[in-house]
């Protein structure tokens, strides 16, 4: 590592997984990233307790890459950019949000002279804070056979970002679908019943009205958005939306945004409920908040001799809560 720090080390594995290495051939790149592990290791292609013990700088490299590779993950769902915001705190902080209530102040008729009108109270303020909790995989053997030289480094941070990145799709997807009136009260509008165009119209008319005119967006899985179809003047548009897409980007003008569906952990059932129609008006903060605390770490079994092969595994923890803040009224319409 005496000619690579990890910045450079990180920056070139980064620059391999994305295919643009400048100054190397993909196969110069690969052995260039496995000698300096290598080097990392203390010179050796085996890990060990002693070696990890030994070599902290191994951690540093491998938890660097992996918390960049993640995010990007995440930034580039496109319901992760549209309905979650992330904070990213020290270790052990929590991140408190602020909803502002909606006052529906209302002005009344008086005698002049008089001051004789009823009391309302002005927009309260309530707060929650999102504490992150750890969360934590396995992950040993593939970087063993990285060092070695029979495995692509991309092959053990596809594993783990994989596996988390899931982990905190679920969650987030969870906490939406969770969304329901006992949840919410006040600030939930449902509807259910057949699909009824008017209905739904209705329902979009009502958030817009209550949220000071703001445009709607249509949220649905694409089985949902194929039940939403507008009975006339149906555009030429659409039907191309419906031929290339499998559904109408727009509902008589208002957005629809299909959101991917996703299996609940270790199920074949379905995270979203296909029936559900949420109605989100424009002007609400991003509501489903996802808190990342402190840094990412590889933690390694104490005991050397707790695995029959002698060997160490390392659990690598990240720390992040999601919860959901809502501070306006939306719409839902469930079809039955």
């Amino acid at each position: 590592m005496a000619d690579m720090n990890t910045k450079d080390l990180v920056k070139l594995m980064l620059d391999y997984r994305h295919g643009c290495v400048q100054q190397f051939s993909k196969d110069e790149a690969r052995e260039t990233i496995r000698q300096a592990l290598i080097d990392a290791n203390g010179g050796s292609t085996k890990l060990t307790y002693k070696s990890f013990r030994n070599n902290p700088q191994m951690y540093t490299i491998i938890e660097t890459l992996i918390d960049q590779v993640r995010a990007e993950g995440l930034t580039g769902n496109e319901f992760f950019n549209r309905f979650v915001e992330q904070k990213n705190l020290a270790e052990g902080d929590g991140a408190e949000f602020t909803v502002k209530e909606k006052a529906n102040l209302v002005v009344a008729d008086i005698a002049r002279g008089t001051q004789g009108i009823r009391r309302q109270r002005v927009a309260a303020r309530s707060s929650v804070t999102l504490v992150p909790t750890a969360h934590g995989i396995k992950a040993y053997e593939e970087m063993t056979r990285v060092l070695s030289g029979r495995a692509d480094i991309n092959d053990l941070v596809d594993q783990v970002t994989e596996a988390v990145t899931k982990r905190q799709l679920d969650d987030i997807y969870g906490a939406f679908s969770g969304v329901t009136q006992d949840t919410l009260g006040e600030d939930y509008y449902p509807t259910a019943g057949t699909y009824d165009e008017d209905a739904l119209l209705d329902v979009c008319q009502r958030v817009s009205a209550i949220n000071d005119g703001a445009t709607v967006t249509i949220v649905c899985t694409l089985k949902g958005a194929r039940k939403i179809k507008a009975t006339t003047n149906v555009s030429t548009e659409e039907k191309s939306d419906i031929y290339n897409y499998g559904y109408p980007m727009k509902w008589n003008g208002i957005d629809v945004i299909v959101v991917p569906q996703r299996l609940k952990a270790g199920s074949d059932e379905f995270i979203f409920d296909d029936d559900k129609i949420y109605v989100i008006p424009s002007n609400m903060d991003r509501f489903i908040k996802m808190v990342v605390g402190g840094d990412d770490v590889f933690k390694i079994t104490d005991d050397a001799t707790e695995n029959a092969d002698m060997s160490m595994e390392v659990m690598y923890i990240t720390y992040y809560v999601v919860g959901v803040v809502v501070g306006r009224k939306f719409g839902v319409y469930e079809m039955t």
